[in-house]
């Protein structure tokens, strides 16, 4: 898969078809938005781009309201590579850039730079000057310029909830990780580098890696059923996100206990999958006492493990 910073260089391809969107998440909404335009290039002989734009628009027009991130930057691109498009064009978001008009938009970067004949858009699309442009805008400007507008979705689970990036936010936020992993079509994850810590776990027997974490949205301070991704495979593990009431400490951790696992993890990146949430993170009269409630936890997160979705699981 290629992926594109610069349009002004992009050679000429048969049949583009376009993917609009920010596609934060990659969920199940997204995942239907880039089926349609990779089955509508096959279709023609053409090729499937999703265009998509960093940083997130509302991170440059209205910061201090802008979302926090289901993903980062590189995972994002990792995820549209998985969906088997044959390119990502990444287009920088400025204040210039979001004076365009919708016309105009479609018209210097879909129809100029890329020579788009189809462009696919989800149903509550957003784009141009003051988020002007909506899905019916689309289908007009097709008509106008002769291009092949598709509109996809909504798209619901379970016959009543519609995907959608500010929903599976709202449920990671609350630690509502299964519901979330449906419509994101895979648990939730973090990525980040693993570093050295105040090694509080391997005190009271529980060594665990921690986690600098790069991924916007977390779910809420407690403890968690994960599976820590590495290159060479997924480990199953215990996490905890949150203060360490039970040692004072004033600075919130990522942790995670890897089961049956003893290297050394220090400077890797890793992925952190979030299957459930256990409980709500509290503080305990000793180090034993928290060792053993741990204890206690991994056996019930082995259960939620094993029990896991299989279709959920991100694969590596």
């Amino acid at each position: 898969m290629e992926i594109i910073y610069d349009l002004d260089s992009l050679p000429a391809h048969p049949f583009p078809v376009v993917a609009l969107g920010n596609f934060d998440g990659v969920h199940l909404g997204h995942r239907a938005i880039l089926k349609t335009a990779i089955d509508r290039a096959r279709a023609a002989d053409g090729t499937s781009f999703a265009l998509t734009f960093t940083p997130l628009p509302a991170k440059v027009l209205t910061p201090e309201r802008a979302p926090c991130l289901l993903l980062t930057p590189d995972d994002k691109l990792e995820l549209l590579r998985r969906s088997g498009l044959d390119g990502v064009l990444v287009v920088k978001f400025t204040r210039e850039l979001s004076l365009l008009s919708p016309r105009d938009f479609v018209r210097e970067f879909l129809l100029r730079k890329i020579g788009a004949r189809a462009i696919v858009v989800g149903h509550s699309v957003s784009f141009g000057h003051k988020r002007a442009g909506s899905a019916a805008t689309m289908v007009e400007l097709g008509r106008e310029f002769g291009f092949e507008a598709i509109v996809v979705g909504p798209i619901r689970v379970n016959k009543s909830s519609e995907v959608s990036s500010s929903r599976v936010r709202e449920l990671v936020m609350k630690g509502d990780l299964k519901r979330a992993a449906e419509l994101l079509g895979r648990y939730h994850f973090l990525s980040g580098t693993v570093i050295r810590g105040r090694e509080r776990g391997r005190e009271i027997g529980f060594p665990t890696a921690n986690l600098a974490c790069e991924t916007e949205c977390l779910p809420p301070d407690g403890v968690y059923a994960s599976r820590v991704l590495i290159a060479d495979g997924a480990y199953a593990a215990i996490t905890n996100i949150g203060m360490r009431p039970t040692f004072g400490e004033s600075q919130r951790s990522i942790e995670a206990h890897i089961f049956d696992f003893n290297r050394d993890l220090y400077g890797q990146k890793i992925r952190l999958e979030l299957i459930e949430r256990v409980r709500s993170e509290q503080k305990f009269p000793s180090a034993e006492a928290l060792g053993r409630q741990i204890a206690l936890d991994i056996q019930r997160v082995r259960k939620i493990i094993a029990a896991a979705e299989p279709s959920l699981i991100l694969g590596l």
